[in-house]
């Protein structure tokens, strides 16, 4: 399984990060979640391709859905779908025993992986793009939210 995001030319410079003096290093989690860092989630696994085909989706967003989502797969409170307010479809989650089935609602067809593949795909996802944009980005080492996602997956030392 394979969790990933890219930027996509059509909303390339719409996010907050481009604009003059934004101060990346005090932004909100929730303006993070919202304004900033837009792209494309992509979810796969065998061939399977469920992420959304829209491009507008904020990376921090797409971080806190899928760490939300790893604590469901393992049993957690929570969440058993992510949700895209930007259009209002989702991806929904169900749990049997040891196994996931992922479903979202603008396509005809799902995901099954085990939690553990889930998981395992979610840290190496949220560590990933966590080490690319604050490379890009370096203020954001210094932003509480940042370093309090990056401490969730293990990250002491984000490498800026």
């Amino acid at each position: 399984m394979e969790i990933s995001f890219s930027s996509t030319a059509q909303y390339a410079g719409q996010g907050l990060e481009h604009t003059c003096g934004a101060d990346l290093a005090s932004v909100s989690r929730g303006d993070l979640c919202w304004y900033y860092f837009l792209g494309r989630l992509w979810i796969s696994r065998s061939g399977v391709e469920i992420g959304p085909s829209w491009g507008w989706v904020p990376l921090f967003d797409a971080i806190d859905s899928v760490q939300r989502m790893m604590t469901f797969a393992r049993g957690g409170k929570g969440m058993s779908s992510i949700y895209f307010t930007e259009n209002q479809e989702s991806i929904d989650f169900t749990r049997e025993r040891d196994v996931l089935r992922l479903v979202p609602s603008y396509l005809d067809s799902e995901l099954i992986c085990s939690v553990e593949e889930f998981a395992e795909a979610g840290t190496d996802f949220i560590r990933g793009e966590l080490r690319r944009v604050v490379s890009e980005y370096p203020p954001l080492v210094r932003n509480s939210h940042v370093r309090e996602v990056a401490r969730s997956v293990g990250l002491e030392d984000l490498g800026v």
